[in-house]
């Protein structure tokens, strides 16, 4: 289920699908995660008992910041503060490592849930031209 609330069909990555695995199968109902507040931790009253997946964002955002992971520099021109590393950070680098292992594009493009290879080409796994075009004269020379 997304969080939009769409019921989607997508592959695996194959260290997900194992780790899905190591729960029993009486368990395998509900959400496969159910992350805790951290209002628990701080001593404090929990409003809500499952956290959005923009307050986790935001969470994500701020051990970014923290960790001091800079993605992009500032712009003085267009006074852009620093970007530090974000939830859509990581997305990005599931894509990107998956290209550079050498996974077939429309496959990315399944498991980044875009309708369009396109998208995810180019915002996600920009790869290099010419590392594809090594790529594609490698397996016709097989």
């Amino acid at each position: 289920m997304q969080k939009n609330d769409t019921d989607q069909t997508i592959p695996l990555l194959p260290g997900f699908e194992a780790l899905l695995l190591k729960t029993p199968e009486a368990n395998r109902t509900g959400w496969a995660f159910n992350p805790e507040s951290l209002q628990l931790r701080l001593g404090r009253k929990v409003k809500h008992q499952r956290p959005d997946a923009e307050w986790v964002g935001k969470v994500i955002s701020r051990i970014g910041k923290e960790a001091k992971i800079i993605v992009a520099d500032a712009d003085k021109k267009t006074g852009r503060p620093v970007k530090y590393a974000s939830a859509h950070d990581l997305r990005r680098s599931c894509g990107n490592r998956l290209r550079n292992a050498g996974v077939p594009p429309l496959v990315i493009s399944r498991v980044m849930r875009h309708a369009s290879w396109e998208t995810t080409r180019k915002h996600y796994a920009p790869g290099d031209v010419q590392k594809d075009a090594q790529k594609l004269i490698d397996h016709l020379l097989q």
